[in-house]
């Protein structure tokens, strides 16, 4: 009952994407701006996101871009919350960003957001779902791990992290890769595992750090990747583009 009702309230989210009842890789799909803020008034944040979302122009940003938006707690980092936009193709992305940014709505939300959030701090990066398992549309907390791979070693790393999931994929609802195609002078790739509680994520993480198969893994990718940052993002809020 309790993943029907979470299935509910983030059906929209992603849209675009195919079900799948196999927790095992795919190729992924869609594209992705991860927005990054160190909050200092949670309330009045999220009142600005409210705010717009009621918006003539955020149901026009909605409608025409198919954007879907969801509202994370980040802890682990410098961050305290992620505004996660997720659109069906970069055609779909540059349409939302133009209805965005001739809104009135959207430029009162940035402004509030100046007023709730220490904007120095502010960061951003675009992403392509590079593989994906399982639903992550059903997950509410995740274990996001950012690395740095070696140009030209793409394919190794991801060759590498396939035969890992291949012993590891009933450790977690969901799972996949994101590759940073814009913002990644730090990151390259963004690596997630879900889960809907942090003590069954933290269970899992454990389980396949302690395994032969991850130990194979880390030698394989030593010296092709370098470990930036792993945090905790948990759900606030889905505004998904279909209601």
């Amino acid at each position: 009952m309790k993943n029907k009702i979470i299935y509910l309230i983030l059906s929209g989210l992603l849209s675009f994407n195919l079900f799948s009842d196999e927790n095992t890789l795919r190729p992924g799909s869609g594209v992705y701006e991860f927005h990054f803020f160190n909050v200092t008034n949670p309330a009045g944040f999220v009142d600005a996101i409210e705010a717009f979302d009621s918006s003539s122009c955020a149901a026009k940003w909605r409608n025409e871009s198919g954007a879907n938006v969801g509202l994370y707690s980040r802890m682990g980092g410098g961050h305290s919350h992620i505004i996660l936009v997720a659109y069906e193709d970069y055609d779909k992305m540059q349409l939302g960003q133009n209805i965005f940014a001739s809104c009135t709505a959207s430029s009162e939300m940035n402004v509030a957001f100046a007023k709730t959030s220490v904007s120095e701090d502010y960061y951003n990066y675009v992403t392509e779902l590079v593989l994906e398992a399982g639903d992550w549309r059903l997950n509410t907390v995740f274990s996001n791990i950012e690395v740095k791979v070696k140009t030209g070693s793409q394919a190794s790393y991801l060759e590498a992290y396939k035969q890992l999931t291949d012993s590891t994929a009933d450790s977690f609802g969901s799972y996949g890769i994101n590759r940073v195609v814009y913002g990644n002078k730090y990151v390259s790739h963004m690596l997630y595992n879900g889960s809907n509680s942090i003590q069954e994520l933290n269970g899992a993480l454990d389980e396949v750090y302690a395994s032969n198969e991850f130990k194979s893994f880390n030698r394989k990718v030593g010296n092709i990747r370098k470990l930036i940052n792993s945090t905790l993002a948990q759900l606030v809020k889905a505004y998904p583009a279909e209601r």
